[in-house]
């Protein structure tokens, strides 16, 4: 996947994801039910996580009470990694979409680890540099970029990360304004869109998620040129 293309923190994970799965250090397993918190905005911790299966979301609250999705994260993706290093309050609340096992990690361990791996070290370092990059592209994209590619950019990564073996639909558990906060449109405007995909034969359309029936055309959509 080019970087034109990306425009999520999770991606930006995904090039250092196999160094970590690889290390030996010493990580903690989090399994998280399906609508069950992490943590909240505002609290303090010294762990940052990745996330091993499954899927889960970063949100804030609006001044109107309203959450706002900012993000969400499947597997390989690493998140909160700067509160941890900074010592600042978490800036979104973690919630998982899906059942999810995560492994988290803490300062100590890495710093330990670190002596005898500066990789590690190093592509955190990398890794918050992606991440930066990625929100400036993220930002041209709900700038520039089609309500049609916006959306083809959130489900293709799903559709593309995907573990589910021998199977073509997936499901997308979001609902369409949830798309629609991640993706910059309005809910009537994703809701048109995916009716549009739809009669394309690439999903189908529910009040609470959707789900790709042509994974192979979405990633290929994606990945176009």
């Amino acid at each position: 996947m080019s970087h034109s293309r990306v425009y999520a923190s999770w991606d930006a994970s995904l090039r250092i994801s196999s160094l970590w799965e690889q290390a030996t250090i010493a990580g903690t397993r989090v399994k998280l039910l399906e609508g069950h918190m992490l943590y909240q905005r505002g609290s303090r911790s010294d762990h940052f996580y990745r996330v091993h299966s499954g899927f889960v979301a970063a949100t804030v609250n609006r001044a109107d009470g309203a959450s706002l999705l900012l993000e969400i994260f499947g597997p390989g993706a690493i998140f909160g990694e700067g509160p941890t290093f900074a010592g600042t309050p978490r800036t979104a609340t973690i919630t998982a979409l899906t059942d999810a096992e995560l492994v988290g990690y803490t300062r100590d361990c890495l710093a330990a680890s670190a002596e005898s791996n500066h990789r590690l070290a190093l592509s955190l370092i990398e890794l918050l540099g992606a991440k930066n990059h990625v929100l400036v592209n993220k930002l041209a994209r709900f700038a520039s970029g089609t309500p049609f590619d916006r959306l083809v950019g959130l489900l293709g990564r799903i559709a593309a990360t995907d573990r589910s073996p021998g199977q073509d639909a997936v499901v997308v558990s979001l609902t369409h304004e949830q798309i629609a906060s991640m993706s910059g449109l309005s809910r009537v405007t994703v809701t048109r869109t995916l009716k549009a995909m739809a009669a394309e034969g690439l999903l189908s359309t529910h009040p609470s998620h959707v789900r790709i029936l042509d994974r192979a055309a979405i990633i290929a959509l994606l990945n176009r040129d």
